[in-house]
């Protein structure tokens, strides 16, 4: 009987870890992202290429950037500003420029200058500059 509680903390224990958050500070988000790639599956098989930049500003608007390197897209860059915040660790930001709609963010890893971000369940890879 021991045996079998011990196991099933520590089977507890692992999934506690695997589905860890990140807290987010303003700190952390300010300055410069690069989205590497971002994926509908959050080990990040079957990456989709970006090549898009968030900025945040202390003034808590996000200025997001995403270059189309195809030679045939209508438009070769897009920029868009959204208002931003950080609530409970948690990212919070406009769905879309000009729209009340918000959606929440959720760091799943913070290493140094690497970040995964899951909005909606998008994960997004990303690097500060």
């Amino acid at each position: 009987m021991l045996l079998k509680s011990t196991l099933i903390s520590i089977l507890m224990a692992v999934t506690l870890v695997a589905n860890a958050e990140v807290k987010l500070t303003e700190q952390d988000l300010l300055g410069t992202w690069t989205i590497n790639f971002e994926s509908i599956n959050r080990d990040g098989k079957d990456p989709k290429a970006l090549s898009s930049k968030w900025t945040f500003k202390n003034d808590g608007t996000m200025e997001g950037v995403s270059t189309d390197t195809n030679t045939h897209a209508r438009i070769s860059e897009i920029r868009a500003n959204v208002k931003y915040s950080v609530e409970e660790g948690k990212l919070v930001k406009q769905a879309s420029p000009g729209r009340s709609k918000f959606e929440t963010c959720t760091a799943l890893e913070k290493n140094g200058n690497n970040m995964t971000l899951e909005c909606n369940h998008i994960y997004f890879f990303m690097t500060k500059k």
